[in-house]
C-alpha cells in the first residue's frame, strides 16, 4: 500500500475526503465500503489493488483501489472507510462521503439476529430499516421508511449465489437501535421493557438488529431526493445498500464464538465481492 494522500483546502473536515478521491468507474464514481469498524474497513481493503490511503486525525482512515475487471470489463474502484460505532459517527461519516461525490454506498456491518431460522454465522440482505435512533429524526419524520435502494439488494443477491451462499444469505428488515446493552441485551431499569420491544420486531419479520443502517438509507434518499427520474431512465438518486454479518442471536450478551464471528464475516465479505461485480454491471448496462 503506497503513503497517504496529501490533504487541501477543499477536504471534508472529519474524513479529510476530496471529490477527486471518490470519483472512477466512468462518471458512477467508487463504490464505498462502510464497515463499522476500522480493522474490518482495512481488512476489506485487502480485497483491492493498489490501495492508497487517506488519512484523517479521528482514524476514520479511507482505503481508495480498485476490484481487477474480469471478462474484459474495466477495473472496479472501491473505497473502505469507518463509520464508528452507533448512528451518530455514521451520519458524520455518510454525510462527509456524500459531500464529497459518494454515489454508491454499502454498510458492510454486523448484527444479531432475531429470528430463528437466521443463525449466527450467516449473512443478512437488508431490505430496510426500523429507524429506532434518533440521528435520522433530524432528516425526515418518522413515517419516512428507511429503505435499501432495491438495484442494491438485487445486486447483493446476485453476489450471494454467486459466491456458493445462497442457503445462508437472507433478504429482510433489520433493526436500528442507538442503544447496545439496553435495548438489545435488556441492561438497566428498563430492561424487560426493551427485551419485549425486540421480540416484538421480531413477531413483525424484522430479522437482524444492528446500529447503523437506517442513518445511511435515509441520508441517501434525502440528499438525493431531487434526482428521481422515471422508469424509462435518468434516476440519478444515490444508491446504498447494507450486508450484516450474523454474529449471535438476541440473546448472546455478546458472548459471540470467535470461529462463528469469523465464519460470518468472511462469508459477508464473499457476498460483497461478488455483490460489487454483480452491481457495476448493472451500472454499465444503464
Amino acid at each position: 500500500m503506497s503513503s497517504s494522500l496529501t490533504a487541501n483546502a477543499t477536504e471534508q473536515h472529519h474524513t479529510r475526503l476530496r471529490p477527486e478521491h471518490l470519483q472512477g468507474n466512468n462518471g458512477t464514481g467508487r463504490y464505498v465500503l462502510l464497515p463499522g469498524d476500522p480493522s474490518r474497513a482495512e481488512r476489506l481493503a485487502g480485497m483491492l489493488q493498489n490501495v492508497v490511503k487517506v488519512d484523517n486525525p479521528r482514524n476514520h482512515v479511507a482505503w481508495l483501489g480498485s476490484l481487477p475487471g474480469r471478462g474484459g470489463a474495466p477495473d472496479i474502484d472501491v473505497a473502505a472507510i469507518a463509520t464508528g460505532m452507533g448512528p451518530g459517527s455514521a451520519e458524520i461519516i455518510v454525510h462527509e462521503v456524500i459531500a464529497a461525490g459518494g454515489r454508491r454506498l454499502l454498510r458492510v456491518g454486523s448484527s444479531g439476529s432475531l429470528n430463528a431460522r437466521v443463525s449466527p454465522g450467516q449473512v443478512v440482505i437488508v431490505s430496510g430499516a426500523v429507524r429506532d435512533e434518533q440521528a435520522s429524526r433530524h432528516y425526515a419524520p418518522l413515517e419516512v421508511p428507511a429503505l435499501a435502494d432495491h438495484r442494491v439488494i438485487r445486486a447483493m443477491a446476485t453476489g450471494a449465489r454467486a459466491a456458493g451462499l445462497s442457503d445462508h444469505a437472507f433478504i429482510g428488515l433489520c433493526h436500528t437501535k442507538a442503544s447496545l446493552f439496553a435495548r438489545e441485551f435488556g441492561a438497566g431499569p428498563a430492561g424487560e421493557a426493551n427485551k419485549a420491544y425486540q421480540a416484538w420486531l421480531s413477531r413483525c419479520g424484522v430479522i437482524a438488529s444492528e446500529m447503523e443502517a437506517s442513518v445511511l438509507f435515509m441520508l441517501a434518499q434525502c440528499m438525493s431526493a431531487n434526482d428521481v427520474g422515471p422508469v424509462s431512465g435518468g434516476d440519478r438518486r444515490i444508491q446504498a445498500g447494507c450486508v450484516l454479518a450474523v454474529y449471535g442471536g438476541d440473546d448472546s450478551n455478546m458472548s459471540f464464538s470467535e470461529a462463528v464471528v469469523a465464519l460470518s464475516e468472511q462469508r459477508s465479505a464473499a457476498v460483497v465481492l461478488e455483490g460489487l461485480y454483480a452491481w457495476a454491471a448493472q451500472d454499465r448496462a444503464g
